[in-house]
């Protein structure tokens, strides 16, 4: 059985849902589809927020880790 290639997928797990927003609104912007999949995980702590994902499809999943790079390191260039 093939996989399917519309299964989403993480892409990578945030600290704040801001950040996670900012990255789906870039993929977005360059055509792949994206979404949030909501606050996950648990510190055990009742005040401490959990992560946020960026989910993509299977089929996007590759260029959206090179599109993820290229926004990381727009954002954060080396010597800043």
């Amino acid at each position: 059985m093939s996989s399917d290639p519309s299964r989403p997928v993480v892409l990578t797990d945030y600290l704040t849902d801001i950040e996670a927003r900012l990255l789906i609104g870039y993929l977005e912007e360059i055509g792949i589809l994206a979404h949030h999949s909501g606050v996950g995980g648990s510190t055990g702590w009742p005040d401490a927020a959990g992560y946020a994902q960026v989910v993509v499809r299977q089929i996007d999943y590759e260029q959206a880790k090179r599109a993820m790079d290229e926004f990381i390191a727009y954002r954060h260039p080396e010597g800043a």
